[in-house]
């Protein structure tokens, strides 16, 4: 797994309030079908929680729509992880590639 892989895991396995100490031994399918089980749960007992996240993370809501359609391709907890792990990707791809420089003064902003 790649280092921003890994962050985004880890990211992730945080706000899905997963333990993050076997990470770096799952390959990225493993991680998928983690990050699966756990919106599954999340899905039964804490659906407002879950869209929230997806909200924060602004996943595209069309894309979660279509998730969540019954004629969905996969299950909805696969395919949320998968939106959730490729939007947390190209978040922390934008961080890198845009680094913003650090205010020397407190009302700079």
């Amino acid at each position: 797994m790649s280092s921003l892989q890994q962050q985004s895991a880890e990211l992730l396995s945080q706000a899905l309030e997963l333990p993050t100490d076997r990470l770096g031994q799952l390959d990225e399918a493993a991680l998928l079908q983690h990050l699966a089980d756990a919106i599954d749960y999340w899905m039964q007992h804490r659906m407002e929680q879950l869209m929230s996240l997806c909200y924060t993370l602004d996943v595209n809501e069309a894309a979660v729509a279509e998730v969540f359609h019954p004629a969905a391709p996969e299950p909805a907890n696969l395919g949320l992880a998968r939106l959730l792990y490729a939007r947390q990707l190209r978040r922390l791809t934008t961080k890198a590639t845009y680094k913003t420089e650090p205010l020397d003064d407190a009302d700079a902003w």
